[in-house]
């Protein structure tokens, strides 16, 4: 096999790799599914694909656009409205589920969560799933009020939603109503305002 020929087949395995992965595979996985012995082959092929500007546009993370569907409450319960006002890129990579319909942003309101970094006007990942771990802090629907707060669980075993704030005024809700969670909480991006501080 010539060169060409093995640097075409090389950017194949890459592409494809990139397209279901966001990123280039290791030299050990070319290496691998070429059939070389060494690394060292995979990497001189790499080399000049680089060289040649093949790879240029698969060296940036490839981004997707997940909806911002309104605001959620950091404080009362508020009512969330779901509708996409926005879309918000995202590097691929960073989900933890490939799947992006998986996954909302909300635009934090309140400071009943700052103190898990949570600031008004950040813009929080969401995973949609309705069961969550102790501990986690998730999206719970209220009746037609949705909130931001940690789960976790009394003595007795009952769900409680938990503040993490400055303000002493937010209290622990003991949930004995009939509630939802709609997703759990996997990322905070920053505010510009907040960045710009």
């Amino acid at each position: 096999m010539n060169n060409s020929t093995s640097q075409q087949k090389i950017f194949e395995l890459i592409k494809s790799y990139h397209a279901l992965h966001g990123n280039i595979p290791s030299l050990g996985y070319i290496a691998d599914h070429m059939g070389y012995k060494h690394k060292s082959n995979a990497q001189y092929h790499v080399a000049m694909l680089r060289e040649s500007g093949m790879l240029d546009n698969l060296d940036a993370p490839r981004m997707v656009e997940i909806p911002l569907l309104g605001n959620i409450s950091c404080g009362p319960a508020l009512l969330a409205e779901e509708n996409v006002q926005a879309y918000v890129p995202i590097e691929a990579n960073s989900l933890k589920s490939r799947n992006t319909k998986d996954y909302f942003f909300l635009k934090a309101e309140g400071d009943s969560m700052n103190n898990a970094g949570i600031i008004e006007g950040d813009l929080v990942l969401i995973r949609k799933q309705s069961q969550a771990p102790w501990k986690s802090i998730v999206v719970v629907l209220i009746g037609d009020d949705a909130t931001l707060k940690q789960l976790d669980k009394t003595k007795d075993g009952f769900p409680v939603l938990v503040p993490n704030s400055t303000n002493t005024i937010h209290k622990p809700r003991i949930m004995i109503e009939d509630f939802s969670i709609l997703g759990i909480m996997e990322r905070v991006i920053p505010s510009a305002r907040r960045m710009n501080m």
